[in-house]
């Protein structure tokens, strides 16, 4: 006789839980990074909006569909966001100069850099990442910790540039240094001009004389300071 026919209840089968699998644990990093991005691309579209100072966690997590405990859990306070732009828009400019510079020779890729940099740096996440530099004077923390960020990024963008000339064959000229950082105040500045100009055409003109002044400099006809 079978214990339903006795009415005997069954004992309630235990159900296993199913182990998380590597493939769950991709996922919930997948997620976190896909909110990062969220909030990244969140701040680089305020910050070119309103600028650094009327920026706000709150207009951040507003704008990227995200929850304030969301936002906070990736990045507990604004300078950690801003830093976090300041080295994801690095990134992409870098992929970017390394993408397009692979279609040119070493040194064609060298004499294109001041349109690539002007192309690049007009670009609302190049003006993000200026707004949070001058956001820096006033504000203490963000300075801080921004400077020695800054300071590793033009290291390795130097090295970039001096790696090119090597392959490009060009001579080791003391003035490298001084025209790496006027090209990029002079592209810096343009982009400024060009939010109060709009006049793009007009301002390429700048670019082009600053591609003369590069061609100039490696044919010898600068004079040496």
């Amino acid at each position: 006789m079978s214990d339903n026919a006795l009415n005997i209840p069954s004992s309630p089968r235990r159900t296993r839980r199913p182990r998380q699998t590597s493939v769950e644990r991709r996922t919930q990093a997948e997620r976190s990074a896909e909110t990062q991005r969220k909030l990244i691309d969140a701040a680089i579209a305020v910050l070119h909006r309103v600028g650094y100072g009327a920026t706000t966690t709150g207009l951040i997590a507003e704008e990227a569909g995200v929850s304030r405990g969301a936002m906070l859990h990736q990045y507990p306070t604004k300078v950690d966001l801003m830093l976090a732009v300041v080295s994801e828009v690095y990134g992409r400019e870098t992929e970017e100069y390394r993408r397009r510079g692979a279609m040119a020779s070493p040194r064609d890729r060298f004499f294109q850099f001041p349109d690539l940099m002007w192309d690049v740096l007009t670009r609302p996440s190049a003006m993000a990442v200026l707004e949070i530099m001058m956001g820096s004077r006033s504000d203490p923390d963000l300075a801080s910790r921004l400077v020695p960020l800054e300071r590793q990024i033009e290291a390795t963008s130097q090295a970039t540039v001096d790696q090119i000339l090597k392959d490009g064959g060009f001579p080791d000229l003391p003035e490298m240094n001084a025209m790496r950082r006027l090209f990029v105040a002079a592209v810096r500045g343009l982009s400024i001009d060009l939010m109060l100009v709009k006049d793009r055409k007009e301002l390429e003109a700048a670019i082009e004389l600053l591609k003369r002044l590069l061609r100039a400099l490696y044919e010898g006809r600068v004079p040496p300071a």
